[in-house]
């Protein structure tokens, strides 16, 4: 049975991390007109979300400062230094009960509105569970994912391997969006990353 459109879409963004390889909180580093999370946030906002949910954990204060008060809801993910698997289980709890969600990044700032929309449109057009872009054969975000998976994800431990696992064990239920830009696979990681990513914003 095909999604319908009427499927209610949390965006959760994965905004708690430590940024140890770039040794400062890369979430709130400039970028563009604002700072990276700013960005991402109101790429997301201009998507066909139906609500934006941000995962805050590490300098939490400061990030919720700098979102300001933009239509989003925060949630404090208390176990975020044991990684970004707990951080999705924290955006997942807070969705709505029913709702289809997707998983992004907060180091991903080039993946626009509509790079989003093009996943959404596609997800809502399958069959299939899951719904990913791909770019030269390797997957990209948001990863969009129906209710049904939530649970799932919340039953995931340390030891598990993360959210991919998924892929894996549901490799027949992904919806593969193919995209003609590297935006959705590329992350700015260290401080290399940051200049490049300078360059282009």
């Amino acid at each position: 049975m095909t999604q319908t459109p009427s499927d209610f879409i949390s965006g959760i963004l994965l905004a708690a991390g430590l940024s140890t390889r770039m040794g400062e909180p890369k979430q709130l580093l400039p970028f563009g007109k604002s700072t990276i999370v700013e960005t991402v946030v109101d790429n997301m906002l201009g998507a066909k979300f139906d609500e934006v949910i941000v995962v805050v954990g590490h300098r939490a204060e400061a990030i919720q400062k700098q979102l300001g008060t933009r239509a989003i809801k925060t949630v404090f993910n208390p176990d975020y230094r044991d990684g970004m698997l707990t951080s999705a289980q924290t955006g997942i709890r807070a969705k709505k009960e029913n709702g289809v969600f997707a998983l992004m990044l907060v180091d991903q700032p080039f993946i626009t509105s509509a790079l989003i929309d093009q996943v959404v449109d596609a997800y809502q057009q399958t069959e299939k569970g899951i719904a990913l872009p791909s770019y030269n054969y390797k997957r990209g975000h948001p990863v969009i994912f129906n209710q049904r998976y939530a649970q799932d994800i919340l039953a995931l431990n340390a030891e598990s391997g993360g959210v991919r696992t998924l892929f894996k064990k549901y490799s027949h239920d992904i919806h593969y969006v193919t995209v003609d830009t590297d935006a959705v696979l590329r992350d700015i990681d260290n401080r290399e990353d940051y200049k490049r990513a300078l360059r282009e914003a």
